[in-house]
This record gives C-alpha cells, structure tokens and sequence, in this order.
C-alpha cells in the first residue's frame, strides 16, 4: 500500500489552544472609550463591553426631550451627508450636538480586528420589543483606512418602527462604497441618544451584536 493510500486517519494528542479572553483581547475586540457610561466590565464575568446610563451616582437615566451624545463626531468629512431618521430630511449633522471632538480621539467605543487578516464587519443594535416610538439610538462610525469618505463613515438608526428595531454598520468588500476591516486596525464608533416626549421608565436599551467574516447571518444589502 502506498504512502497516500488511505481513507481515514486520526492523529491524537495535539492541543488546542481556545481561550477565552476579555472582549478587549478577542480576534475581534470591543474597547471602551474613556466616557464613564461605557465600560468593559459588563456581563456575567465582568468582561464584556456594556453601554449602562445608569451609571453611579444619583441619577438612574435620560431624561425626556433630550439628547445624549458619547463620543464626539468631528473628523467625518461627510457627516452633512450620512442619513438621519429616515421618515425625515435630516442627516446626523442636524441631530448631533458635538461635532467638534474628533471622532479617532473621543469614542464610545471601537471594534478591533486582531485576527491577523482583513475581515468584513457588521455592528447591528437590536432594540428592545418595548422601545418607546418618542426616541432614537444613533451609531455613526469611522474608519479611517477606508479609501474617501464613503468607504469610511458608515451609520445605523435604530427606532421603534418593527423594520427598524435591527439596524447594522457594515463594512466589507460585497457592499457597495464599503470595504473590509484590516487586520491590526479598528473601527471608531460614537452613539447619540435622541428622546422627545416619552414616559418615565421607557426602555430604550437593545443588544448590540457583531459579526465577523463569512456570517451566514451576515447583512450584504447596500447601505
């Protein structure tokens, strides 16, 4: 029988090295930026990125007809274009209230890729089902590699519309004026809360999900 004449074979003993780290060190890291309401000591372990307005201290939230930025949004040369709530004419621009703090420097958080190569990326916020129809969650990012403007600044909205509820950043070479994440790079990413009339404990809060690669459940649809 020849060397290469066989149809099964197992070689025991090898090891695997499958570690599980804080989300700052994973293949894709989330990173907290240096705002007080964001932090990576979220989750069961104490180890996961979490976005909490209930911060210590006396108060519990937001506060109704207002607006919450973390993270500034100066530094996108294109902010004036990137779309608002879609049922109106208005971009993030006419909603942001800080638009001067450079985007690179003041973030609420950034999504790292440390896989060692380049990866498509959606960041998506999933609200929850009693998200209040009187408030908004905005993400805007940035990434600065990307080749001009539209390739760099991507933003998702999310509301209480049903269609709405899941609203995802995509940034990956099947979608159009997008490309991937390289490898040791990483993604800016700032957060504005819009609240008009709603009621005392209305929850705004959600999920905040990222896929990485050849997702089955990835998003390829234009944006």
């Amino acid at each position: 029988m020849g060397t290469g004449a066989f149809t099964a074979a197992e070689l025991d003993g090898r090891k695997a090295n499958i570690e599980v780290v804080d989300d700052t060190d994973g293949l894709i890291g989330l990173e907290a930026g240096t705002s007080q309401l964001v932090s990576n000591d979220g989750g069961a372990n104490g180890n996961e990125l979490v976005i909490d307005f209930d911060v210590d201290g006396p108060g519990d939230g937001v506060n109704p007809n207002s607006k919450y930025q973390v993270g500034g949004l100066g530094g996108i040369g294109n902010l004036d274009e990137v779309p608002g709530n879609p049922t109106l004419d208005t971009t993030v621009e006419d909603v942001a209230i800080d638009t001067d703090s450079d985007i690179e420097d003041y973030y609420a958080f950034r999504l790292l890729n440390q896989s060692g190569s380049d990866q498509a990326i959606e960041v998506e916020y999933e609200t929850n089902s009693d998200f209040p129809s009187e408030a908004e969650v905005y993400m805007v990012s940035q990434y600065e590699e990307g080749s001009g403007d539209p390739e760099q600044t991507s933003s998702l909205i999310a509301s209480a519309t049903p269609d709405d509820r899941e609203a995802s950043i995509i940034y990956s070479d099947d979608t159009d004026y997008s490309t991937d994440v390289d490898s040791g790079k990483d993604v800016k990413i700032s957060l504005l809360v819009v609240v008009d009339d709603a009621e005392t404990d209305d929850d705004l809060g959600g999920n905040i999900v990222v896929r990485a690669g050849s997702h089955d459940d990835f998003t390829t649809a234009d944006q």
